[in-house]
């Protein structure tokens, strides 16, 4: 009659565990990645009263006689089914879409690791990325041109980083067909012709920029410039200006980054006859715009006359020259570029156009020697929209903002346009991840039965892609829980009342002696 007792008891104490589990699940309804567990019953031992018996002469076989002893928790085991998503827009909030966990340590050398599903993470003072109790999250940070280390570390996102700048020049060793400069757009065909806008045939040809005299487009006034120390040009010649079918601006970089303005002039000089028929010359033109506002002509720097305000100095060649300096490809710098169309409106000679920007003007970095090319020119009866649609190079960034995308890397935005990869988040997995031992905040160590934890990237080697901006939520099914709670309940009242039952036995056999 006591063993009724005893197995009851147990089996009080086992349902009293369950609902401590399942009160912990429902406790932990709304926190981020929560995996609730489940408890299973096991019978403990049996007594045996009549062991079995073979079949034999005449007579059956029997069955044993056994008497249980009771009821025991048999396992705890933590459902690591995926939570939904709850999305929240934050760019340091991660979701793994699938197996997996995200590996955290608090130790210097990353050696002491634990692992979570919560991915709230945050970025701290230093600019690491840290989970809400500051265990830094772990992964491969990049170099300065984005290539990812093969060491595991902490990932930090730095917001002093900087994108280094590139100067606006060809590639050392040189690449063929690199591109530097390039134009692209038209040159309206209708546009009036220079030569015919001289006052009568005797006279030369007028020159665009370089001269003082009033067929110049662009005119240099002698005392606006004795007064501001450089050369200051006047408005545009307006009996000229017909003949100017774009002006545009390009902005190029030199080694430091440095931002150097370049004003192009198209201008339609004649048409005449070419060895293939009618030939469009056009004349190109480039002033130098320095930060004093000064528009430097081909063959001139910013070492002025103090009387004046004229250069000092001026260049016939562009090898070795401090100053600003254009021409055709090699090393004569002629005061105008041609640029030639033939009838059917292609570009057809030289296309090229050699600039040289030297250490007078690049504040310490060394000259700048690039091409311009105006091959990709039309000339059609249309507007004039010729215009760099490619610059090769650019100052440097600061970073400015970051993302984090599917596959884990931390793309860094910055203020010069430029991105770059500034890490990637790892994730680990297990080969029994309910082996996993819980501790506290959502985290989990290793174990014997749980395996070694292998790091990966996400999206990769089968290892589960990430869902930015959205958290895990627990997957707790409240359903279930509260249909457990009930059940618990019922054999903890019928296993109370089978102890009540017993105890009211064992009270009528004493009794007995009455």
């Amino acid at each position: 009659m006591m063993r009724s007792m005893f197995s009851a008891v147990s089996a009080l104490s086992a349902h009293q565990m369950k609902m401590d589990i399942i009160g912990n699940n429902i406790a932990n309804v709304n926190t981020v990645a929560f995996k609730g567990s489940r408890v299973t019953f096991k019978e403990t031992f049996n007594q045996t009263i009549k062991g079995a018996s073979g079949s034999g002469s005449g007579r059956g076989g029997t069955n044993p006689m056994q008497v249980g002893l009771g009821v025991d928790v048999g396992a705890v085991d933590v459902i690591h089914r995926r939570g939904t998503p709850e999305r929240t827009d934050n760019p340091t909030d991660l979701m793994i879409n699938g197996e997996g966990f995200f590996m955290v340590s608090d130790d210097s050398n990353y050696l002491n690791r634990y692992y979570t599903r919560a991915g709230n993470f945050v970025v701290d003072d230093y600019g690491n990325l840290v989970t809400q109790d500051g265990m830094k999250v772990l992964g491969y940070m990049a170099d300065e041109t984005g290539r990812l280390k093969s060491s595991i570390e902490g990932i930090k996102i730095d917001k002093s980083t900087v994108y280094p700048p590139q100067a606006t020049k060809p590639s050392d060793p040189p690449i063929p067909g690199e591109e530097i400069v390039t134009f692209t757009g038209n040159l309206d065909s209708d546009t009036k012709q220079l030569n015919k806008l001289k006052k009568n045939d005797s006279d030369p040809d007028p020159k665009v920029i370089g001269a003082t005299g009033e067929y110049a487009i662009y005119n240099l006034d002698t005392e606006r410039s004795a007064a501001a120390k450089h050369p200051v040009y006047s408005q545009i010649n307006k009996d000229l200006s017909g003949a100017l079918a774009k002006e545009t601006t390009v902005e190029v970089y030199d080694d430091f980054g440095n931002v150097h303005e370049i004003k192009m002039l198209f201008t339609k000089r004649k048409v005449a006859d070419g060895a293939a028929g009618k030939e469009s010359e056009w004349q190109v033109d480039a002033f130098y715009l320095d930060e004093n506002g000064a528009m430097l002509q081909n063959g001139t720097s910013n070492d002025y006359d103090t009387a004046t305000g004229l250069p000092k100095t001026a260049a016939s060649t562009m090898k070795g020259y401090n100053g600003f300096a254009y021409g055709k490809k090699g090393e004569d710098a002629a005061q105008s570029f041609t640029l030639k169309f033939d009838e059917n409106g292609k570009v057809i000679g030289d296309t090229k156009m050699s600039f040289r920007i030297g250490t007078d003007l690049t504040k310490g970095a060394g000259a700048l020697d690039f091409e311009m090319d105006l091959e990709k020119l039309t000339q059609f009866q249309d507007d004039s929209n010729a215009d760099p649609t490619y610059v090769k190079g650019y100052k440097q960034g600061a970073l400015s903002e970051y993302a984090i995308n599917e596959n884990g890397e931390i793309t860094g935005v910055f203020s010069n346009g430029k991105r770059r990869v500034l890490g990637r988040i790892a994730i680990a997995n297990f080969k029994n991840p309910a082996g996993l031992q819980k501790t506290q905040s959502n985290m989990y160590v290793e174990t014997r039965n749980s395996g070694k934890g292998v790091p990966g990237k996400p999206g990769t080697n089968g290892f589960a892609q990430l869902n930015p901006g959205n958290l895990e939520m627990a997957n707790v099914d409240l359903g279930r829980e509260f249909t457990q709670m009930i059940t618990t309940q019922r054999g903890f009242q019928a296993n109370s009342k089978v102890i009540t039952t017993t105890d009211e036995m064992l009270q009528e056999l004493v009794n007995l002696k009455r």
